[in-house]
């Protein structure tokens, strides 16, 4: 693999591209924002996402999760590589460092103008996001990389898309993106560490995947219980009017992502890629709903 290809391809992780831009876009959409302004906000937050997740490889060699043989590090996973560029010498760890600061310049410079756009409080979701990166790596040893992550994707995401400033449309959108924190920073994320669990907790490794894996309880139950709190929440929005009604179009795909735990246990790459798919499709499909209602 080239420097090139890692640099623009593998490092920035572009799989969880749908789900930034859903989250950015259902914002904007909440806001009633003109479509360039959700186009503008939706480039930030792609650019900040690829911030986080190559900030994420350089994070993860420091702390040794990325390092040593192929039997001992963080495994490759059907949706990304990203984590071996480092060990196999593809690139080097200052080279990871400095690409994840360019992202995170390319994405201030794309928030700068949807600032000058919309309301300079759109660096308030900006500056939240962007520290999201290295909590996460930190709370991935002390069980709260999935609250990080959850916010990033979620609340703070919708909040850069709304683009307003503090008031009722502020904290609707921070509502709005309670759901996606669930299924992104809490389900997804407990099989994405579930995978690596067998040799990261022994370099002290601590979140819910490696619970699940340590303590043997698999991933059925816990998806399970994740998947009605999130169900939950979605119809309370709707109760509460900060998500429409046919949002509950959207519910289905839970039931079929917790249906795939077997294959997630056994890392099974066509359940894996099945499940990822239901996770974008998520929030995709609630917005879609909320912008034709």
């Amino acid at each position: 693999m080239s420097k090139t290809i890692a640099y623009f391809v593998t490092l920035p992780r572009w799989f969880g591209l749908p789900g930034v831009v859903a989250s950015v876009a259902l914002g904007g959409v909440l806001a009633g924002q003109s479509p360039d302004v959700i186009a503008l906000a939706c480039l930030a937050g792609a650019l900040m996402m690829a911030y986080a997740h190559s900030y994420n490889s350089f994070a993860d060699w420091q702390s040794g999760l990325d390092q040593g043989s192929e039997t001992e590090r963080s495994h490759p996973k059907p949706y990304t590589s990203g984590q071996n560029l480092i060990a196999q010498g593809v690139i080097t760890v200052s080279e990871s460092f400095w690409v994840s600061m360019g992202y995170l310049v390319l994405s201030a410079a794309a928030t700068a103008a949807l600032a000058t756009w919309t309301t300079p409080w759109v660096w308030l979701p900006w500056g939240l996001a962007s520290l999201c990166a290295p909590l996460y790596s930190y709370g991935k040893f002390h069980y709260g990389c999935e609250l990080v992550l959850g916010l990033g994707f979620g609340p703070f995401a919708v909040m850069m898309g709304a683009a307003v400033g503090p008031g009722s449309e502020m904290a609707r959108a921070f509502l709005a993106g309670i759901p996606f924190a669930i299924v992104f920073g809490y389900m997804a994320e407990t099989v994405d560490q579930y995978w690596d669990a067998d040799v990261n907790v022994q370099k002290g490794l601590r979140n819910l995947g490696a619970l699940c894996w340590s303590r043997g309880w698999g991933l059925r139950w816990p998806l399970f219980l994740m998947a009605l709190v999130t169900m939950g929440v979605h119809l309370a929005l709707i109760g509460a009017q900060v998500l429409s009604p046919w949002t509950f179009v959207a519910l289905p795909l839970l039931a079929f992502i917790v249906a795939l735990a077997p294959n997630f246990e056994k890392k099974q790459k066509a359940g894996i890629m099945a499940g990822l798919g239901l996770v974008l499709l998520y929030p995709l499909i609630i917005v879609l709903t909320e912008a034709l209602t």
